[in-house]
């Protein structure tokens, strides 16, 4: 926020969820924002972060002055008309002045090194290499100021702005490591590795997830001849609902039903410190198997 000067300044989020980020950043940076996404509960105005948020997509017409920043994560994975919504992205940006436009997004390259074939779900449309994400967005006319790999990897953030000087850019090609093809040839390995890990582990008398997201979700159908018997996740809004499609639990962390596996995945290696100290804190004693 500082480097972009966003003090005091707008903040517009284009696919902001439930604005828990929005939000974070203003109250940090002392910024106004403004938040779009079909996921919103209502049209609100959140006071103590002077953050205003719109149930509906957003256009260039919402912009009607300065913009200081513009910002997209976790979206274009989403969204099928691709080309076209960089080019929104772009006029948003260049209708505010804005100083940055900031792009998140699931980066292919960490998919294909881990073999994650849990994290190919049906929700996204679309996966990006990070020379693929660059060329769009240049061929939507902004000019990359950053691009960089988060998140342990997993993630890859592009800034942006503006470009003034337009030239159409080369193709980016294939990079080494990061063909459909190495990914696809290696899953079926991939999942008798895991498969042959859970058993080792004790599956067979019961075993669980933790993470009732969309890695979660999918991991929880690889095996359908050995199906986790739970799902633990931390969010209450998703205990006591269930996988979808299936009859799998999500439970809380306290719940007592954690004592009848053997073993719990985690999924996302990034929360294995946090998910084993909760896993103290509770008493439970299950094996934790990161992939």
């Amino acid at each position: 926020t500082d480097r972009f000067i966003l003090r005091q300044g707008l903040v517009m989020e284009v696919g902001c969820g439930k604005g828990e980020f929005l939000k974070l950043i203003c109250n940090y940076a002392g910024a106004r924002g403004l938040g779009y996404d079909t996921s919103c509960d209502e049209d609100t105005t959140c006071q103590q972060n002077q953050v205003r948020f719109f149930k509906r997509y957003a256009t260039s017409g919402d912009v009607i002055g300065k913009v200081d920043a513009v910002i997209c994560r976790h979206v274009v994975e989403h969204v099928s008309m691709i080309g076209s919504f960089m080019r929104l992205i772009a006029d948003i940006s260049t209708k505010g002045d804005s100083r940055v436009v900031y792009v998140e997004t699931p980066a292919w390259e960490w998919i294909v090194e881990n073999v994650a074939f849990w994290d190919v779900f049906y929700e996204h449309c679309n996966y990006f290499s990070m020379p693929t994400l660059r060329h769009l967005a240049m061929l939507a006319g902004m000019e990359v100021l950053d691009h960089r790999r988060i998140f342990g990897g997993q993630y890859q953030a592009l800034e942006l702005r503006r470009a003034w000087n337009l030239h159409t850019p080369l193709a980016p090609g294939v990079t080494k490591g990061a063909a459909l093809s190495d990914f696809a040839g290696c899953i079926t390995a991939a999942r008798k590795r895991l498969k042959a890990q859970l058993i080792a582990a004790g599956a067979a008398k019961g075993w669980a997830i933790w993470g009732a997201g969309a890695k979660g979700a999918s991991l929880s159908t690889a095996f359908p001849e050995l199906p986790p018997r739970l799902v633990v996740d931390s969010n209450p809004a998703k205990q006591g609902s269930y996988i979808p499609g299936s009859n799998i639990p999500v439970i809380a962390p306290d719940d007592f039903r954690i004592g009848s596996v053997s073993v719990i995945v985690i999924a996302n290696p990034n929360y294995s410190i946090e998910i084993s100290a909760t896993m103290a804190l509770h008493g439970h004693k299950p094996q934790l198997l990161i992939i």
